[in-house]
């Protein structure tokens, strides 16, 4: 890889991975990001491996959704998790909801939150805010 730029690098490393991820095949995922750690460090593969999801997020629901379920525990997934749940909470406080009583954090990285602040949260965020937002919201059941 030393014959083209970073940027190039960067893009045919996502689509290496994108392209894995297509095949859903668990083996040559993990394989192609253990490659790219090896080649360019953990850190450049993690935001190799972000860039990829929120690719995928736009673009591929499907892919996006065995992503995440399959590669829930990867850094970068987990790292996306964490901002994805301070972004909600910034959000929920902004709007005038309540941590403990609107809303609240698991230990899971899920937040259980009531019908109405859920609603104004997805209403005032973007599509790809959504898709992010509908993996980590979870309104209780009343019985």
């Amino acid at each position: 890889m030393d014959n083209i730029d970073s940027t190039e690098e960067f893009n045919l490393s996502i689509n290496l991975i994108i392209g894995a991820l297509k095949l859903q095949d668990k083996a040559l995922v993990e394989s192609c990001e253990k490659t790219l750690t090896e080649l360019v460090g953990s850190e450049y593969t993690s935001d190799i491996m972000t860039a990829v999801v929120f690719q995928l997020a736009q673009t591929d629901p499907d892919t996006f959704d065995w992503t995440w379920q399959n590669f829930y525990s990867l850094d970068a997934c987990q790292h996306l998790l964490k901002g994805i749940v301070m972004f909600a909470v910034k959000k929920l406080i902004n709007q005038g909801f309540i941590l403990g009583k609107d809303f609240s954090i698991s230990d899971t990285g899920k937040i259980w939150i009531v019908k109405k602040a859920k609603a104004v949260l997805l209403e005032k965020s973007s599509d790809t805010d959504r898709i992010f937002l509908k993996e980590i919201l979870q309104v209780p059941v009343v019985i």
